[in-house]
């Protein structure tokens, strides 16, 4: 019995290895993992998984130690500093969204935390991680360079490739994060020698989507966490594994780059499947020439090495010399400071999208940033509150940006300083800060590649989260949270194990795991019903649409939509008094939303109620929105005739 029970602890050990590339997959076949009811599913389930093991599990928390306590502390610390900030940002419903994304990565952390580390289980995990980034980059890849084998539905920007996760930014740090990882499993002597020549396949059409993303930050990234790596871990078997994968990764890049239809607005034409076709064929021909390259290099792995280590060292100090004199030597420093210069004076990338990986211009990302420090300004100790950078953005975006629609600040740390203050960026600072410094000590001891490659692919992400939206997206966040527990965790205690939980304790901690499945419970229920009763209503359906509504504000009241809809289907069924007092529900629970206080300027205008400081507000609330100043004149008048003509009018041109 004790035998059976000590194989299935370890099969669910085993299971859990695997679990971060299953997630990967399935959230990036889930837009990522961006909208509210994905995080929520992705969130009950790990709950789950993480309730299930206090109960059945000897030891549930085998891995809990003094690094994996402050970094879960942190995060939990920041998670509700994020909940509270709904007190003064007066948008409750906001604040919850964002806390169930913080509740996830917490989760995560304390998940794959709490089981005791090994070498053997870090490995298996990096596998996972690795082979999750691989199946979806692998399917955009398809998607684009062979569409007719995998067709994707309309909605996926046509000139940069974003297919599954729907955001190219957040498909190209994918890839970069995959390119690390597989050469590391390609240099690593310690690897089976077939995860060694899989290694070196991966890299050629992982490098392939890296470019059809054409996104500059996570190019640049992935070329500092590949030179992190080559630096830090030293791999041993670096030597086989750059000959077999920089010549084909290089034909690769260069054949899918020259494709220039892929790139077009109609990448499905004749001509562009053709030109699809013939980098299909080279990019696979370079996957074979990769991995049957390494493969012929495994003997090179194998045989002694003769210099000492001293002299390995020096050898390593003599290249990097080299890289300094010759980066000297060509004035790299002064390119980079023209190309700076560039950044901060062009707001506009110029050219097709195929040049603007060369083209150093910020598109935009000074503004968002400006916009999110302007706020931080104002509230500098806990901010304007979470989620509400979308808010601060239509009301201070600059002109030339008018049309522009921003949800975030392309950047997590200005972000948070913006909706958190200084409060949320030091607790941040403190979870990432001591995930680096495991990873850090971890170079110091035996496994130095595993960690090296563990240190470099998260240095990879947090540059890349510091000019893009990718805590947004889990699919590119949680590998980061459930390989962060694994490494900060307490080595296995398997021969000396510790005392099993009692049952009080277990059922203490049972009960607040089903307390807290109830916050995405709910955030997945209510987000589902609102999304039925915005289809009911564009199907003419009000009657589903109010019903929907009512189920959704019932299961989540702080939420503004479901007021929206029934306020719009009011007017629709010419309801004035009925509709007014929806929409001013919905305002109450977001009174910053310029959207809310147009929607009552309608209402209000309809039921012959003067609308025009509701329109007013809504102008103040998006100076820059063309509808906004639409409403103000046309509503700029004293006779409620016409307001009611034009609330009619305008709340049949409006669409969810």
């Amino acid at each position: 019995m004790a035998l059976d029970v000590q194989h299935a602890s370890g099969l669910g050990t085993g299971a859990l290895c695997l679990l971060p590339g299953a997630l990967i997959v399935y959230l990036g076949f889930n837009a990522g993992g961006f909208f509210p009811d994905t995080t929520a599913i992705v969130t009950i389930v790990l709950l789950a998984v993480l309730g299930l093991r206090i109960c059945v599990a000897r030891s549930p928390f085998e891995g809990f130690n003094r690094s994996l306590a402050i970094a879960a502390a942190g995060l939990a610390l920041y998670a509700l500093w994020t909940l509270v900030s709904g007190r003064w940002s007066d948008a409750p419903a906001r604040a919850l969204l964002e806390f169930d994304r913080a509740l996830l990565y917490l989760v995560t952390l304390v998940l794959f935390g709490s089981i005791g580390r090994t070498t053997a289980r870090l490995r298996w995990m990096l596998r996972s991680v690795a082979l999750g980034i691989a199946v979806v980059c692998l399917a955009g890849l398809i998607s684009r360079l062979l569409p007719e084998v995998w067709p994707v539905e309309e909605g996926f920007l046509a000139e940069r490739l974003s297919f599954p996760v729907t955001y190219w930014n957040s498909l190209g740090i994918m890839a970069s994060v995959g390119v690390i990882l597989c050469l590391h499993f390609a240099s690593g002597r310690s690897e089976p020698w077939l995860v060694r020549v899989l290694g070196a396949a991966a890299v050629p059409p992982l490098a392939a989507t890296l470019l059809l993303t054409y996104s500059r930050g996570a190019i640049a990234a992935g070329a500092i966490g590949v030179l992190a790596y080559v630096f830090i871990a030293r791999p041993r078997a670096l030597l086989s594994c750059l000959l077999a994968t920089v010549p084909p990764t290089i034909v690769a890049v260069i054949v899918t780059y020259d494709a220039d239809l892929l790139s077009s607005e109609n990448p499905t034409s004749s001509a562009a499947v053709t030109q699809g076709h013939r980098a299909a064929l080279v990019v696979g021909l370079c996957t074979v020439a990769a991995a049957l390259t390494r493969w012929a290099l495994v003997w090179l792995d194998r045989r002694p090495l003769t210099f000492g280590p001293r002299l390995q060292g020096a050898a390593w100090y003599g290249l990097a010399a080299i890289l300094i004199v010759g980066t000297l030597a060509l004035n790299v420093p002064g390119y980079v400071g023209d190309q700076y210069d560039r950044f901060v004076h062009t707001s506009a990338p110029s050219g097709d999208v195929r040049e603007r990986i060369f083209d150093p211009s910020n598109n935009g990302r000074l503004a968002h940033w400006d916009v999110a420090l302007d706020t931080f300004r104002e509230s500098k100790l806990h901010g304007e509150g979470a989620g509400t950078y979308q808010l601060s953005w239509a009301q201070h975006r600059p002109v030339s940006l008018a049309e522009l629609y921003v949800r975030d600040a392309h950047s997590l740390y200005v972000e948070v300083l913006g909706e958190l203050g200084i409060v949320g960026l030091l607790l941040l600072l403190v979870v990432l800060g001591t995930i680096f410094f495991r990873l850090a000590s971890g170079l110091l001891g035996p496994n130095r590649t595993l960690y090296g490659a563990l240190f470099a692919a998260t240095l990879t992400l947090a540059i890349h989260a510091g000019v893009d939206w990718d805590w947004e997206m889990p699919v590119v966040m949680i590998w980061l949270f459930a390989l962060a527990g694994a490494a900060l965790a307490a080595p296995s205690r398997r021969r000396f194990p510790s005392h099993p939980l009692s049952v009080p304790v277990r059922v203490l901690a049972a009960a607040g795991i089903a307390l807290l499945v109830l916050v995405p419970a709910h955030v997945a229920a209510s987000q589902k019903k609102i999304e039925d009763s915005f289809d009911a209503y564009g199907q003419g359906d009000c009657r589903q649409a109010i019903d929907l509504a009512r189920s959704a504000s019932d299961t989540l009241g702080t939420r503004p939509e479901p007021h929206e809809v029934v306020g719009y289907c009011y007017l629709l069924q010419r309801r004035g008094p009925q509709a007014v007092e929806e929409m001013q529900k919905a305002v109450s629970r977001d009174p910053d939303n310029w959207e809310y206080r147009y929607d009552l300027a309608l209402a209000l205008g309809a039921s012959g109620i003067d609308p025009r400081p509701a329109a007013q507000a809504a102008l103040r609330l998006n100076p820059l929105e063309e509808i906004t100043r639409r409403a103000v004149r046309r509503f700029d008048t004293a006779n409620p005739h016409t307001w009611r003509r034009v609330g009619r009018t305008l709340a049949k041109e409006t669409e969810f």
